[in-house]
């Protein structure tokens, strides 16, 4: 599997902020899943929460904190193109696949979207 290092989102409004993975990565730290003792056994390298049960019912409680809720990120499909995933700040609900938390919060009046394209190999 292997992305490209561009963003092929456009911001559509002053409020909306477009990272690269590699400018995502400099910028903010995923935080493990506390529900697992081994990294593996969760995706996004033990750090996504489940979109059900006792891990979204954490993330809702994160989402209702008006200071934890900027270090909530949620995964989304990208629209209308299959080979690609978008990290958007803060909690969503449509095309959802999962959610993290960074040890950095984002900016409180700016949207951030990371685009991640990916390439499968064959």
């Amino acid at each position: 599997m292997s992305t490209y290092n561009h963003c092929i989102l456009k911001p559509k409004a002053m409020n909306e902020i477009c990272l690269t993975e590699e400018q995502f990565d400099q910028q903010f730290h995923m935080k493990k899943n506390h529900f697992y003792q081994n990294p593996e056994d969760c995706s996004f390298g033990g750090a996504m929460y489940e979109t059900y049960g006792e891990e979204h019912d954490y993330i809702l409680s994160i989402a209702g904190d008006e200071e934890k809720k900027r270090h909530l990120w949620t995964i989304v499909e990208g629209d209308g193109n299959d080979d690609n995933i978008v990290y958007e700040s803060g909690y969503h609900f449509v095309n959802r696949i999962g959610y993290f938390l960074t040890e950095e919060p984002w900016e409180a009046c700016k949207e951030t979207f990371v685009e991640i394209v990916i390439t499968m190999d064959n």
